[in-house]
């Protein structure tokens, strides 16, 4: 296919762009604490200009202190800021990139110990998740005080070199409470109707516009639906659009959602792909300017077909460019089985971000599928000092990913797996209901494997004898961890499962089953079990259900348990059991499960007997992944690269 419109070039005004394909602003958390731009963040985008990609936009820049939304988010509510940011337009214009930055209020969305005072708002009703303190209604000299931190913060953006401003006005951030009835309560003038509603953004986008003069395009994010009760709609979008191209927006970027809506704003896996397209549609039929279509569009083939459709002009891929940053440049080159995929599992692009809201503290963020992101110049791939033989033992995630990066770097490399086939633990988590599109990453990784032809033997179980055969000069030790089986006084051995049996299939359960431990792996056991009909409660010792996960995937899978009708239970501990009664202390109070019953642990224990024994052959041994300590497919795919990059 040759993707004739989504490499198509096309100009905004004085603004040539080399094709359809956008990064939209992503919170990375990489920013210094004052809102600088660093050399990490610099890294980033760099690296995304190198791909391709026509238009990078810079993550939601707070304009004024008290509009701040996380941790190490960039800011341009001062001079200071431009030198920082006119190197990272310098080095994206270096690479053949465009730049843009986008401008932001967090309004309600923030928290008091992030920006030292009470949040601001239209009126004091809070978020509906996350940030949910009571904010102060702003007084209309605040609103004034807002509108020109936005003047203020353009003026910067055109001096720091930026190729275009994007003013956000979507996501339940400061504009989109103005514009929504679920925030906007006030009898003002910036209140009641649609009109009055939509004046702060009309009077930003005049205060930018000034700014900025026709020198560089002005974009306007803007939700075509907020999915929450009483939030702005598509019906009132679509009257909205023109009035913003009017007030000066020469672009439309359209997305949707809030904190906690339903959908949610950021899709994640499982969502429909392209979810957000027809509200572009809907804005482009009366907006008259360049519309940009978002939603889960990771697919080129998906692109090219919104674009053929006519839904809009250009094509926001986020998610898609941080799990490969050469993803335009391969499908330039049609080498769309070398696109690394994005699986929209969110475990370490959001939930760190959005964890760091609800806790104020956040972690930069980084991608499960691509160790590479946040350490471009660091991990930087680079041929080896000195070739040599490689074995890598163990071929889940770390050691598939250990195995392709040693490869790349000139090594000759064996990779041993026990299993008849590749993927370890990557490949139960694509069993779990909802998260089927892990399979997508574990057949690049198989894809990738093949292509650089990497030796690899199945069903082998290394031992110091098959090691002395392989004769290799550094040994990556990726063997995992055991679920263990737990022993149970009273009960039927053959009653006790672990979360690997239930996944492989290697079970006979009872119609009941318990599952001990509500973190991540116990909830999407529970889950797996409902799918199949099996009645389940699941208990945990703790006062916290998947303490290990981030607050929206959490919810998810909470919800998806409830919906299910499974019983979660914490502060809760399995005290005695027989083949036909369990006895479950909840809080204190005893409760009983009568009848034919299973016991499913999730608990895991590293297999890495086998390390020692190889140091003592005086061989280097790196112990990756599950095996080093029992984690996610996050770490041990970090393992995996970094300690490959170290031979």
């Amino acid at each position: 296919m040759a993707f004739k419109r989504l490499l198509s070039p096309i100009d905004i005004g004085t603004l040539h762009l080399k094709n359809r394909i956008v990064m939209p602003a992503m919170g990375t958390g990489y920013a210094a604490e004052d809102g600088n731009a660093t050399e990490r963040l610099i890294d980033y985008f760099v690296a995304r200009a190198a791909g391709e990609a026509a238009l990078l936009i810079v993550e939601a820049t707070a304009v004024h202190p008290k509009g701040r939304i996380f941790k190490g988010e960039c800011g341009m509510f001062d001079d200071r800021h431009i030198p920082g940011f006119q190197r990272l337009t310098r080095a994206v214009h270096d690479a053949g990139g465009k730049i843009v930055m986008q401008l932001a209020h967090g309004g309600r969305q923030t928290k008091s110990a992030l920006i030292g005072d009470q949040p601001l708002a239209p009126s004091p009703i809070p978020a509906p998740a996350l940030c949910t303190e009571n904010p102060k209604a702003m007084s209309v000299n605040e609103i004034h005080v807002v509108v020109t931190s936005f003047g203020e913060a353009a003026r910067r953006v055109k001096e720091a070199g930026f190729d275009a401003a994007e003013i956000h006005g979507a996501h339940g951030y400061l504009i989109n409470q103005f514009l929504s009835q679920n925030a906007n309560q006030r009898s003002d003038g910036y209140g009641g109707s649609l009109k009055n509603r939509a004046r702060l953004a009309m009077e930003i986008i005049s205060e930018v516009k000034k700014a900025v003069g026709d020198d560089i395009p002005l974009f306007f994010r803007l939700n075509g639906e907020d999915y929450i009760k009483g939030g702005a709609t598509l019906k009132e979008a679509v009257e909205i659009a023109p009035w913003l191209v009017e007030a000066g927006a020469d672009v439309l970027h359209v997305s949707a959602g809030v904190y906690g809506s339903d959908p949610p704003t950021i899709p994640l896996i499982g969502s429909e792909r392209g979810c957000f397209v027809p509200l572009a549609k809907a804005i482009k039929e009366v907006a008259r300017v360049p519309v940009i279509a978002a939603g889960r569009i990771k697919s080129p083939l998906l692109a090219e077909k919104v674009l053929k459709e006519g839904a809009a002009d250009f094509i926001s891929m986020g998610r898609a460019l941080m799990a490969d940053p050469d993803l335009p440049k391969k499908v330039k080159l049609q080498k769309l089985e070398e696109i690394r995929p994005c699986v929209g599992c969110g475990q370490a692009c959001i939930e760190r971000l959005l964890g760091g809201i609800k806790k104020v503290e956040n972690d930069p963020i980084s991608c499960v599928v691509n160790p590479v992101m946040g350490r471009e110049k660091e991990w930087m791939l680079h041929p080896a000092s000195q070739h040599k033989r490689i074995l890598v033992i163990g071929g889940g995630p770390g050691g598939m990913q250990a195995a392709i990066v040693a490869a790349q770097r000139g090594h000759d490399v064996v990779l041993c797996e026990k299993d008849n086939e590749l993927g370890g633990n990557l490949r139960l988590a694509a069993m779990v209901p909802g998260k089927e599109e892990f399979s997508e990453f574990l057949d690049y990784l198989i894809g990738k494997i093949d292509r650089l032809g990497i030796e690899v033997s199945l069903n082998w179980e290394v031992h110091l004898k098959s090691l002395r055969e392989i004769n290799p000069d550094a040994v990556i030790l990726a063997s995992g961890a055991s679920f263990q089986r737990v022993k149970m006084p009273g009960i039927d051995p053959e009653r006790i499962f672990t979360a690997a049996d239930i996944f492989t299939g290697k079970n006979d359960l009872s119609d009941h089953t318990v599952v001990l431990n509500a973190n991540q792996i116990g909830l999407e056991t529970a889950l797996f079990l409902s799918n199949r009909g099996k009645e389940v409660t699941v208990i945990e010792e703790g006062d916290h259900f998947a303490p290990d996960m981030g607050p929206i995937g959490r919810f998810d899978l909470l919800n998806s348990l409830k919906k299910q009708g499974v019983e979660v239970f914490k502060q809760a501990r399995l005290v005695r059991a027989t083949n036909s009664q369990a006895t479950i202390l909840i809080k204190g109070k005893g409760h009983s499960i009568k009848g034919d019953f299973s016991i499913v642990s999730v608990k895991q224990v590293v297999n890495n007997r086998l390390s020692k024994e190889i140091e003592n052959t005086g061989l280097a041994c790196h112990v990756i992944g599950d095996a080093l300590l029992p984690r996610k497919a996050l770490e041990a795919i970090e393992d995996g690269y970094g300690a490959a990059m170290k031979i």
